[in-house]
């Protein structure tokens, strides 16, 4: 006799179909359920959809506007916001210490591991390298970026820059508009292809933009759109979601870093670039373990030239923006310059460091416009962490946003405003109480020296990227040859408020900025 088990055996495929719909959606559920009532983060504020599941952080990850959007939650919620079940943003300064800094006898916050992404050859460059190799790489490039490395450098920036107010010179003298973004993209590339490798890209000398540039970017904006399913577990799937140029520049971007490092090995380890001494100590592909094997300096190279040229650009875009927006401000640079050299001659990469007001509008700049917005995500490397008074659970990601910081009224008055005066040794009264240690736009994690900025007070001892001293010397040089030289106006119809409106993967993609150039000499 068959009993009622044996009477539905019919609808047990049909049964099958509603559990297999039934079940993904009970596990999301309960997921779910867990990360708003029970995670060691539900205290923390935060949207409930963010609080609830990572597909809003991804999306606005993956289309390009996660930093804006971090920075409105930021003015919605405070200071500490969750972003995700297991992530949290954070624009409190005294975070910089408890997250980034090194402390005695306790281990480093790590860089959230899912979130790193080899290069093709599967071995990691100094951005993703553990601390023994990275302290290796460090050792290889220490020279090159030091004060006495800057010295020997000098001539070699300066050939560069004044090559680029000659080329900047011929469009004034057409009265052709001119995109100052690309113009600072080519000079630095420039520049930092002759330090890093002894050979220019010749961008300057050829007008023309090298093919390595986007190949960069778009590498970057491969490597952070890729990471939303690596995290998941499913990096299969970026074959399909990555949009195929990007995955194109990410290879390009790989072959001329392979074709760089073949030439410049083949020309030897005199030629007084940043490359000699890693060739010295990597003889034999670094058969004695001091150097770097073949595929690490590809790897580095890359590295090397991104670092060198791209959040200078962003910095130097950016302030030609907020000077164009402002041109009271604009004036008082313009007279500072103008007024502390006789002559174009006069004018190097060491004499433009005591031009103090310059120094305040980059500055400035970086607060409203920060070259790096998002440094890698921090978490524990063991057991919970410590972060403003608030215990941090092993897994949970922080970030800092550096949009958010440079916002805080709290931290800066008026903070909407471009105001370079606030950078000054004696800044206006109103001034006075900024918090301007919040600001570490050159922060990259806790292996690296630094050195206090001229007129500002850093609290922090062990955090700032080897290339800084680099960075200011040719920025600096760079806004006082142009602003000597020249006056600038917008174009008609190439600046205006919606520049600043740009989405980002990792770094701005930037859009066109046309000005006008006028040679005061003519």
């Amino acid at each position: 006799m068959a009993g009622p088990f044996f009477q539905s055996t019919p609808h047990l495929p049909v049964l099958s179909v509603v559990l297999l719909l039934i079940l993904p959606f009970a596990y999301a559920s309960s997921h779910a359920f867990y990360n708003i009532f029970f995670h060691p983060l539900r205290s923390i504020p935060g949207p409930l959809l963010w609080r609830m599941t990572k597909v809003p952080y991804d999306y606005y990850l993956f289309t390009g506007n996660l930093i804006p959007k971090i920075a409105e939650l930021h003015r919605q919620y405070g200071p500490i916001v969750r972003t995700a079940p297991n992530d949290l943003s954070c624009t409190e300064a005294e975070a910089w210490e408890d997250v980034f800094a090194h402390h005695q006898g306790k281990a480093e916050w790590q860089k959230n591991p899912a979130r790193q992404s080899n290069p093709p050859n599967g071995m990691p460059n100094i951005l993703g390298a553990d601390r023994e190799n990275h302290a290796r790489y460090r050792r290889l490039l220490a020279h090159a970026f030091s004060e006495k490395g800057l010295q020997e450098q000098r001539g070699t920036i300066s050939h560069y820059v004044d090559l680029l107010i000659d080329r900047l010179r011929e469009r004034a003298r057409r009265g052709e508009s001119t995109d100052m973004v690309e113009w600072y993209n080519m000079t630095l590339f420039d520049v930092i292809g002759d330090l890093a490798f002894g050979a220019s890209f010749n961008s300057l000398q050829d007008r023309k933009q090298h093919e390595w540039i986007p190949a960069i970017l778009g590498n970057v904006q491969s490597v952070v759109v890729a990471s939303v399913f690596r995290e998941y577990g499913m990096p299969w799937l970026n074959r399909w979601a990555v949009p195929r140029r990007m995955q194109q520049l990410r290879v390009r971007n790989f072959m001329y870093a392979k074709q760089k490092v073949v030439e410049r090995a083949e020309l030897g380890a005199a030629r007084g670039d940043f490359w000699d001494r890693i060739l010295i100590k990597s003889v034999d592909d670094n058969a004695g373990g001091e150097g770097m094997n073949q595929g690490e300096m590809l790897n580095n190279a890359s590295v090397l030239v991104l670092g060198g040229s791209e959040t200078s650009v962003t910095t130097l875009s950016g302030l030609t923006y907020f000077l164009l927006q402002n041109p009271e401000k604009m004036a008082m640079l313009v007279k500072e310059i103008r007024s502390s050299f006789k002559s174009d001659d006069e004018i190097d990469a060491f004499s433009v460091a005591r031009l103090t007001y310059l120094s305040g509008a980059l500055e400035e700049t970086m607060r409203l416009y920060p070259p790096v917005p998002f440094p890698a995500a921090r978490m524990p490397s063991q057991g919970e962490g410590t972060m403003c008074g608030l215990s941090v659970p092993e897994g949970v990601s922080v970030q800092m946003s550096q949009v958010g910081i440079g916002q805080r009224p709290d931290y800066f008055h008026l903070p909407e405003q471009f105001v370079p005066e606030r950078w000054l040794d004696e800044p206006p009264p109103e001034f006075a109480g900024d918090n301007r240690s919040a600001l570490q736009p050159f922060v990259v994690g806790t292996r690296n020296a630094s050195r206090p900025r001229i007129g500002i007070e850093i609290r922090l001892t062990d955090m700032q990227c080897i290339g800084r001293n680099l960075a200011y010397a040719e920025m600096r040089l760079i806004v006082a040859k142009l602003l000597w030289h020249f006056d600038l106006e917008a174009a008609a119809g190439g600046v205006g408020d919606a520049w600043l409106q740009q989405k980002a993967w990792g770094l701005w993609s930037k859009k066109p900025l046309y000005v006008r150039l006028k040679d005061v000499a003519s």
